[in-house]
C-alpha cells in the first residue's frame, strides 16, 4: 500500500497560480511617474491648451470685444469717423435718437419683420421636420439638401436674384402673371410698404427655412420612442401624440429656437439693401439699415450718432434674449412632469 508523501516542501506555486488564469494573466501595473514628471506633463498640457485658444482669443478681442468697447466710447461724441474725438456730447446722441421718428419707424419695421418671419418659418419648418423624421419617408438626404441649399447662397446674391425676378418691367414673376392673365405685366411689389415688407419676409423665410428645419429635427430626435409606443398602446391618435407628447417635450428647445429666430431676424440688412434700399421712401427702413445710413450714407458721417443707435438697439435685443430664461425654466419643469 502506498504511503502519503511526507515531503515538508510547500506545493508548487506555479501549478497553483495556473488554476487562477485571471490573476495570473493580469499585466503588471506600470510604475507611477515621479511627481516632478507629472507636473511637467500638466504644464505642457496647459501650454497646448493656451496655444490652441490664443488665435480664437485674439480674433474675439479684435473683432468682438474691442468694437463693442469702441462703440460705447464713440457714442458719447459728435464724431464723423475721421479726425480727433474732441466734441464730447455725453448723452446728447441718445436724447436725439429717442426723439428721432425715423429711428422708431426703423424699430417698428424691424420688429414687424422679425415677428412676421418667425410666425411663418417656425411652424412650416416644424411641419417639415415632423415629416422628415418619419420612418416611412424615402430620400431623406436629398430632401434635406433641397431645403438647406438656399442657406449657402449669400444674402446679397439672393437679393440680386430676386431683384431681377420681381422687376416690374421684365421680371420673370410679372411675365408669368401676365401670361396667366392675372395682371397687366407691370406689378411692382416694392411700390407699396406692405407688399415690400411681405416680400422681404417671404424671401427671408425661403432662405433660412432649412436651418430651422434642422433645429426642429434635432429637438424631435430627443423625444424617447418609448413614450410614443406607450401612447399607441393606449390608442392615441397622431394629433394627440403631437399635442400631448411631442410639443410639451420639445418646449425647452422650442423656446431657444424662437429666441434665435427673433434675434437673427432683427439683424436683417442685406435683403433691405439689395431689394428695397429702405423704400419706398423710408417705409422699409430697419435698424441695421438706419445705422448704416447714418454712419456712411451722407456727408458728413454721423459715426457717433450711429454708434449710439447701435448700442441702444443692442440693449433692446439683449433684454429680449435674457427673457428666454424664464420660459426655459417653465418648460423644463413641464418636461420633468413627464419623467424625461
Amino acid at each position: 500500500m502506498a504511503l502519503a508523501s511526507t515531503d515538508p516542501r510547500p506545493p508548487d506555486t506555479a501549478s497553483t497560480t495556473a488554476t487562477r488564469p485571471g490573476k495570473a494573466m493580469r499585466p503588471p501595473r506600470p510604475p507611477k511617474p515621479p511627481e516632478g514628471d507629472r507636473e511637467r506633463a500638466k504644464g505642457r498640457d496647459r501650454l497646448w491648451v493656451a496655444a490652441f485658444l490664443l488665435p480664437f482669443l485674439l480674433l474675439y478681442l479684435g473683432f468682438t470685444l474691442w468694437p463693442l468697447v469702441a462703440t460705447v466710447y464713440y457714442s458719447f461724441f459728435d464724431w464723423s469717423g475721421t479726425g480727433p474725438l474732441d466734441q464730447f456730447v455725453g448723452g446728447g446722441n441718445y436724447s436725439r435718437i429717442l426723439g428721432d421718428p425715423l429711428f422708431w419707424q426703423a424699430v417698428v419695421n424691424t420688429l414687424l419683420f422679425a415677428v412676421g418671419t418667425t410666425l411663418i418659418k417656425l411652424p412650416l419648418s416644424l411641419l417639415a421636420a415632423l415629416v422628415m423624421t418619419q420612418k416611412w419617408l424615402r430620400a431623406k438626404r436629398a430632401l434635406r439638401t433641397v431645403f438647406f441649399a438656399p442657406l449657402i447662397i449669400p444674402v446679397a446674391m439672393a437679393g440680386l436674384v430676386f431683384t431681377y425676378l420681381l422687376n416690374p418691367s421684365n421680371g420673370a414673376l410679372n411675365s408669368a402673371l401676365h401670361g396667366l392673365g392675372l395682371t397687366d405685366g407691370t406689378t411692382d411689389v416694392f411700390a407699396n410698404r406692405w407688399t415690400a415688407m411681405l416680400t422681404l419676409v417671404l424671401i427671408s423665410v425661403w432662405q433660412v427655412f432649412g436651418q430651422y428645419m434642422i433645429y426642429w429635427m434635432a429637438a424631435l430626435q430627443n423625444v424617447p420612442d418609448e413614450i410614443y409606443e406607450a401612447a399607441e398602446l393606449d390608442g392615441a391618435t397622431e394629433w394627440q401624440k403631437l399635442t400631448r407628447i411631442t410639443l410639451p417635450l420639445i418646449r425647452p428647445v422650442a423656446v431657444v429656437i424662437v429666441m434665435l429666430a427673433l434675434v437673427n431676424a432683427m439683424h436683417v440688412f442685406g435683403l433691405v439693401v439689395t431689394l428695397t434700399g429702405g423704400g419706398p421712401g423710408t417705409s422699409t427702413y430697419v435698424v441695421s439699415y438706419f445705422i448704416y445710413k447714418q454712419a456712411f450714407g451722407s456727408m458728413p458721417f454721423a459715426y457717433g450718432y450711429a454708434s449710439a443707435a447701435a448700442l441702444l438697439f443692442s440693449v433692446m435685443a439683449f433684454l429680449l434674449v435674457t427673457s428666454q430664461g424664464l420660459f426655459v425654466r417653465r418648460a423644463q419643469k413641464m418636461r420633468k412632469e413627464y419623467g424625461v
